[in-house]
């Protein structure tokens, strides 16, 4: 039996051996759902300048991780019984499940059965859904109007309707939608994709009747006059005048606008340029080419590779052995664009040109050069920035670097030297003649400093605003966490204390609260008055959005703010993204799923986390024996969805870690 074949029918097993399922369940928002709606309603009317919420809002923290929706007041308008809810168009949600879609009211009707492999939102009363790869609407009581026939279709009125021959699918594996967008994930990035293609769009009335038929693919030519267009027919582009005849019949497999004059276009798979004439400026002999920017009058090409830079003739001014070259541009803060050269790649690194080909910086870098708008550049070497006049000579002196000149940085600089650190001006001159072990900003006025192995905090100007007296200092500005002897307390701004030094750890809070460590338990302590928010308990806390995390003896515990527990599934990490419903949870080295009520759905099985992100529509990504299948929130196998060797959806967040002090 194959991998996914055995993967199915593992989770059709495990589905009538977990217990209580979610269907079992009370409909009511647990107290973590409770407190996530109220930050949702909060975040909302911040957003809309206290836009009354006026349409339920989806909500997947109900006892047994299913979804539903809920009204402002938390009262229930839809059932917890789907995988994924969806936001309210026109009084109508889509919903999922099992992989299918339908639609459900604002009073919890269903008013469409789950049944469709994708739809759209309702829009003047009707929605797009997806057959077979095909597209047709329908009303809003899942009536058919149009049968699946298009490759996009939407209504634009109550009788008027754009179709299209191109399917529109975007989104992302599993959780595709009609945007035309592509969303593809690795292990460390993520990249959108648009197609090239233009829609072919024709407007169609009620009885399909066409009230605009279908016109060729069309784009901009020339902004400044939209009599002459670039027009595809029969897979190739040509101008179209306004009267209907062509300036330049259809040759080019690319063209695109004017930039500067010319508009770059492909012709048998060679680059050129043509003028605003339709005349070829530049003849298409070049394997590529960037378009010209205006008032450069150059751009980078390659041929038979070769690349260098051309003039709008399409002479070289330059050619080089480099691997890639393109102009380098800057922007400003009226964000115009200013070039300042060009990047080259070498041996994979990165070197900067002038504009006229003169080398700045040779090809020393692991990504391309910065430029600032006080001119001076920055290369990344080595996982250290190092620094240049715009002419490209070292602004650090030899066996020195700066440690916080950033684009955008005002001085002082911290400039180190062997093991010494020390504040200079923009010209890199001594502010003060000391030189500390260690130096790390605090905002823009100050600093903390390390002298003789203690710590201290510095003015702008290097004197002493805090005298270097601490083991340790953290990078609060005011109040702060100090340390003396090992022993930690709370000091204003001025060097007074606030709580004098007595605890392991200290961690302050933003609502004038901290999490302080002492004997091995910690608790939540108020400043003003050192009273208990929360009794300390064993092993360390931290704050994990709406709620608290506390981890002791190799278990985590997920607690509100007032320190009752609301999720305890026996796990050594648990997920902190509460909104998702069902958090992933690991114990004895796999993986399951527990809902926000602390009922252990899914017994750890996998062999990674599995995450329910609102962006995958109501599937998550499950690893066993190598492979990572989609699975919903029942823990049922996605039927028409294949198996991958890799994660399609990884999580890109990096590993949480809960402690008081960095």
């Amino acid at each position: 039996m194959g991998a996914c074949s055995w993967f199915r029918v593992a989770l059709f097993v495990l589905a009538f051996t977990n217990g209580a399922t979610a269907q079992d369940m009370p409909s009511e928002l647990t107290p973590v759902g409770k407190a996530v709606l109220q930050a949702e309603i909060a975040a909302k009317d911040r957003s809309e300048s206290g836009k009354p919420v006026d349409s339920p809002l989806a909500a997947c923290t109900f006892p047994g991780g299913l979804c539903g929706a809920v009204w402002r007041d938390g009262s229930v308008a839809v059932p917890p019984r789907y995988d994924w809810v969806g936001s309210f168009s026109e009084k109508r949600a889509a919903v999922r499940s099992g992989g299918l879609y339908g639609f459900v009211d604002d009073e919890g009707r269903e008013v469409v059965t789950p049944q469709y492999s994708l739809v759209d939102d309702y829009k003047f009363g009707f929605a797009q859904v997806e057959v077979g790869g095909k597209s047709g609407l329908i009303d809003r009581d899942g009536k058919t109007i149009f049968a699946p026939t298009y490759g996009f279709i939407e209504a634009i009125g109550p009788d008027r309707f754009r179709v299209s021959d191109l399917r529109q699918r975007g989104g992302t594996i599993g959780a595709e939608d009609f945007s035309g967008i592509r969303t593809t994930y690795t292990s460390n990035s993520v990249s959108v994709s648009a197609p090239f293609e233009f829609k072919t769009n024709g407007v169609i009335d009620l009885s399909g009747q066409w009230i605009e038929p279908a016109a060729p693919p069309s784009r901009e030519f020339d902004k400044t006059s939209p009599s002459v267009r670039w027009v595809e027919r029969g897979g190739l582009w040509g101008l179209l005048q306004a009267d209907g005849s062509w300036l330049v019949e259809p040759k080019f497999q690319r063209a695109e606008a004017l930039s500067d004059g010319l508009a770059r276009v492909t012709l048998s798979s060679k680059v050129g340029f043509i003028d605003g004439t339709g005349k070829f400026a530049i003849e298409p002999v070049f394997d590529t080419a960037w378009p010209f920017r205006l008032g450069v009058g150059r751009t980078s090409a390659e041929r038979d590779g070769s690349f260098g830079v051309i003039d709008k003739s399409g002479s070289w001014i330059f050619q080089t052995s480099h691997q890639q070259i393109y102009l380098a541009i800057a922007r400003n803060e009226g964000s115009s664009e200013v070039p300042y050269g060009w990047h080259f790649k070498q041996a994979d690194h990165w070197g900067l040109l002038d504009l006229d080909g003169r080398t700045v910086l040779d090809a020393a870098f692991d990504q391309p050069v910065q430029h600032c708008e006080d001119k001076r550049l920055i290369a990344y070497k080595n996982k250290q920035w190092l620094y240049f006049t715009e002419g490209g000579n070292p602004l650090q002196p030899p066996g020195s670097r700066l440690i916080d000149a950033t684009c955008g940085a005002a001085p002082p600089y911290t400039l180190q030297t062997g093991d010494t650190f020390q504040l200079v001006d923009a010209r890199l001159q001594p502010i003060a003649p000391m030189q500390f072990e260690a130096v790390v900003r605090i905002g823009r006025d100050a600093r903390n400093a390390k002298v003789d192995g203690k710590w201290g905090r510095i003015r702008s100007d290097g004197s002493w605003l805090v005298e270097p007296r601490f083991d340790y200092l953290s990078t609060n500005p005011d109040p702060f966490v100090a340390s003396i002897d090992g022993k930690r307390g709370v000091m204003k701004s001025d060097g007074t204390w606030l709580i004098e030094p007595k605890f392991d750890a200290v961690r302050i809070r933003q609502d004038d609260t901290a999490f302080v460590t002492t004997a091995g338990a910690t608790g939540i302590l108020r400043l003003n008055d050192q009273s208990w928010v929360m009794q300390p308990r064993p092993g360390v806390m931290c704050d994990i959005g709406i709620a608290l995390m506390s981890q002791a003896g190799g278990k985590r515990v997920i607690l509100s703010p007032a320190g009752e527990v609301w999720v305890d599934a026996d796990a050594e990490r648990v997920g902190i993204n509460l909104d998702f419903g069902l958090l992933t949870f690991l114990r004895n080295g796999k993986w399951g799923l527990v809902d926000t009520a602390g009922h252990v759905l899914v017994e750890p099985q996998y062999d990674e986390p599995v995450y329910f992100a609102p962006r995958d529509r109501g599937i998550a990504w499950a690893k066993r024996d190598g492979k990572w299948c989609p699975i919903d929130r029942r823990n049922h196998a996605i039927p028409g969805i294949a198996c991958s060797d890799a994660n399609p959806a990884p999580s890109l967040a990096p590993r949480f870690e809960c402690k008081i002090e960095p």
